[in-house]
C-alpha cells in the first residue's frame, strides 16, 4: 500500500500553501463544507461577479456564462462536461471508441441507447438480465432490473447488461466512488484523489432471479437509496473506517491486500479506465474550451471534479458504471466530512490562484490606450509549463498524477493527432499509394504539359472613346461571355446588357438642346450607360390668345337701331 494513504495519514498531512487575498463566489452552491475550506485558506466570499477570482457552482455551465468570465477568473466546470455526466452521452462516446479499439475499451458494460438502438437490442432480448436507467437522473432514481425489453424499446432509456458476478465483502455488493480532478483539457492534465468512498448495499447479495429483481437495496449500491433502509449502518467513528455500509476507499484496498490480491495492479487498471474515459470526450471538450477561451496565455480558466463509480467483479476487474459531473459534497457522517473537506482543500491548493492576473487586467483597463496582451513565444510557453509541473509536483498532497505519466506513449494512440501530424500522415499515405501504381508514374513522365495560352494585351486606358468605338465587350474586358439560352418568358427586362457586339455609341447625350453641358469634361470621363436613355418627345407649347372685350351698352344700341 505504498501509493495510497490511509484516512488518518491523509487527515494529518501538513499542507503548504501561501495565504493570498482571494475572493470566491459561492452563490450557486449549497454545500457548507466548501465555505469551511475557504476559511482555512483565509479567502473571502463575495456575491460580486466582477471582484471574485473563482466561481463554484453545482450545475452545468452554459456557453453564455462561460463567455461572461473575465480573463483572470476561473470556474469549476468545463463547457460540454455533460458529455461525461449524462448517461446517454457517455454511452455514445464510449461505444464510438469501442468500435475503434475493442480490446482497450472493454471496461464498460455493453450499453444501448433507446430508442435509437432498439432494433439492435431487440435481438438481445431473453439472453440475460438488463439494468435500465433514465438518461439524466442521478442518485439511483428511476433505475430498475428487467428481462423483458419490449415495453421500453420506444422510450428514452439507457440499457446496460447487468454484471451478475460482483466481488462481495461480507456478502454485500459494493462500488467505489473515486474522485478525479480534470485540471486542464489542453494540454490534458488528470489527477486522482488517493481517498474515496466505498458504498455497500444493505441486503445480502443473491444472483438475480424473477423473485428478487425488484429488490433495489440488494442490486443497487447508491447511498441515496440504501440510507433509507432500516438495515443501514452509519459510520460514526473515523478511526474505524472499515465498518458500516459506507467505508473509506483505503479500507477496501487494505482488505483486498489482506486477501492476497494485487492492489497495485488494480490501481493501475483504475487509472487506465479514468484516462481512457476522459480521452473519449477530449476532442469535443477541447474544441468548446478553445473556441470560447479568452486570449490569455498561462491561465487555466476551467477545472472540474468528477465522481467515477467503479464496480469490481469476482475476477477483480474494474467496470465503469457512470460518471458524476457534480458529485455530492454533503457531510452526513464524520467519514464524509474528513474525506470531502480534504479533497476540496487539496483541489484549491493545486489550482495556485494568484492576484497578479487580476491586477494586470485592471491596469490594462485603466490605461489611456488599450494595449493587446502580447502572446508568449514557444520557448516561454515551455518554460511556463515546466513551472506549472514543478508546482503541481510539490503540492499534490492527497492527489496522484494520472495523466501524463509513465504510460504516456500508450495513451497517445487514443488522442486525436495534431494538425501538422495529420497533414504529414496524409502526405505520406498519398506517397505510398502513388508508389504502388507505376503505370501512373510512367504516364506523367511521358505526357508533356500543354503550352500556355498567350494573354492578350489589355487596351490602354489612355485611349479615347472614339478609338474604342466598335470594340466588343469581350475585347474590352478580356473575358469570355457565355452564350445565354433563355426562353422569351425568361428574358430579363434589360436584355440589351448581354449583347456582345454593341458599338460604343451609347454615350450619354443631352436630352434637350438647352441642357447645360460641362465643356471641361473630356470624352474619356463620360460614363457608358446600358441601355441608352430613351428620347422623350418635346413638351407641347401653349400660346396666349387675346380675348376681345365687349360691353352690354353696345349690345343695347345695336338692338335699337334695328
Amino acid at each position: 500500500m505504498s501509493e495510497i494513504f490511509t484516512l488518518q495519514q491523509l487527515a494529518q498531512l501538513q499542507r503548504n500553501f501561501v495565504r493570498r487575498k482571494i475572493q470566491i463566489n459561492l452563490e450557486q452552491t449549497k454545500y457548507k463544507v466548501i465555505d469551511e475550506v475557504v476559511q482555512i485558506l483565509d479567502w473571502k466570499t463575495t456575491p460580486s461577479e466582477f471582484e471574485c477570482h473563482i466561481f463554484w457552482k453545482d450545475t452545468y455551465v452554459t456557453d453564455e456564462e462561460y463567455r461572461r468570465l473575465l480573463p483572470y477568473q476561473r470556474i469549476n466546470h468545463f463547457p460540454g462536461s455533460y458529455m461525461l455526466g449524462k448517461k446517454n452521452e457517455l454511452c455514445r462516446n464510449l461505444n464510438k471508441m469501442r468500435k475503434q479499439y475493442p480490446q482497450d475499451y472493454d471496461f464498460y458494460p455493453k450499453t444501448w441507447h433507446l430508442p435509437y438502438q432498439s432494433e439492435e437490442l431487440r435481438n438481445k432480448q431473453g439472453t440475460g438480465i438488463f439494468i435500465i436507467k433514465p438518461e439524466a437522473n442521478c442518485q439511483g432514481r428511476g433505475i430498475f432490473l428487467t428481462k423483458k425489453l419490449d415495453p421500453f424499446l420506444d422510450k428514452h432509456y439507457v440499457v446496460q447488461e447487468y454484471i451478475s458476478n460482483p466481488y462481495l465483502i461480507d456478502g454485500l455488493k459494493f462500488d467505489l466512488r473515486i474522485y478525479v480532478m480534470l485540471k486542464s483539457i489542453t494540454p490534458l492534465k488528470i489527477f486522482m484523489y488517493q481517498e474515496g468512498l466505498a458504498r455497500f448495499s444493505t441486503k445480502k447479495y443473491v444472483k438475480p432471479q424473477k423473485k428478487n429483481l425488484s429488490s433495489v437495496t440488494m442490486h443497487l449500491t447508491n447511498y441515496a437509496i440504501n440510507k433509507r433502509s432500516k438495515d443501514f449502518v452509519f459510520n460514526n467513528d473515523t478511526n474505524k473506517d472499515d465498518v458500516g455500509h459506507k467505508r473509506s476507499l483505503s479500507s477496501v484496498f487494505k482488505y483486498l491486500k489482506e486477501q492476497g490480491h494485487d492492489v497495485d495492479q488494480l490501481i493501475s487498471q483504475i487509472k487506465s479506465v479514468i484516462v481512457k474515459t476522459i480521452q473519449s470526450v477530449q476532442p469535443d471538450l477541447s474544441h468548446l474550451y478553445r473556441s470560447q477561451q479568452h486570449n490569455v496565455d498561462g491561465i487555466e480558466q476551467c477545472f472540474e471534479l468528477f465522481g467515477f463509480d467503479i464496480l469490481l467483479d469476482s475476477n477483480l476487474k474494474p467496470w465503469l458504471l457512470e460518471v458524476n459531473h457534480t458529485p455530492s459534497f454533503s457531510t452526513d457522517t464524520p467519514l464524509d466530512k474528513i474525506i470531502k473537506k480534504n479533497l476540496i482543500l487539496d483541489t484549491l491548493i493545486l489550482l495556485d490562484i494568484r492576484n497578479k492576473p487580476k491586477k494586470n487586467y485592471l491596469d490594462q483597463k485603466r490605461a489611456p490606450t488599450f494595449q493587446r496582451p502580447q502572446k508568449l513565444s514557444q520557448d516561454e510557453k515551455e518554460k511556463q509549463i515546466n513551472q506549472f509541473t514543478i508546482f503541481e509536483n510539490k503540492h499534490l498532497n492527497g492527489y496522484i498524477r494520472v495523466y501524463p505519466d509513465e504510460n504516456l506513449q500508450y495513451y497517445e494512440q487514443f488522442m486525436p493527432p495534431k494538425q501538422k501530424e495529420k497533414e504529414q500522415t496524409i502526405i505520406i499515405q498519398q506517397q505510398l499509394e502513388f508508389t504502388k501504381q507505376p503505370d501512373k508514374i510512367l504516364k506523367l513522365q511521358t505526357e508533356s504539359k500543354p503550352p500556355l495560352a498567350k494573354i492578350p494585351k489589355r487596351l490602354s486606358t489612355n485611349k479615347s472613346f472614339t478609338e474604342l468605338d466598335g470594340q466588343t465587350i469581350q475585347q474590352l474586358t478580356l473575358r469570355t461571355v457565355a452564350p445565354q439560352t433563355r426562353t422569351p418568358s425568361q428574358q430579363r427586362p434589360f436584355s440589351s446588357i448581354a449583347v456582345v457586339n454593341r458599338p460604343m455609341s451609347a454615350v450619354r447625350k443631352p436630352l434637350y438642346g438647352n441642357q447645360h453641358q460641362n465643356l471641361n469634361q473630356s470624352s474619356n470621363q463620360q460614363k457608358l450607360i446600358y441601355p441608352p436613355p430613351i428620347e422623350q418627345p418635346p413638351k407641347p407649347v401653349f400660346k396666349m390668345l387675346q380675348i376681345k372685350t365687349f360691353s352690354f351698352q353696345k349690345i343695347e344700341n345695336t338692338q335699337k337701331n334695328e
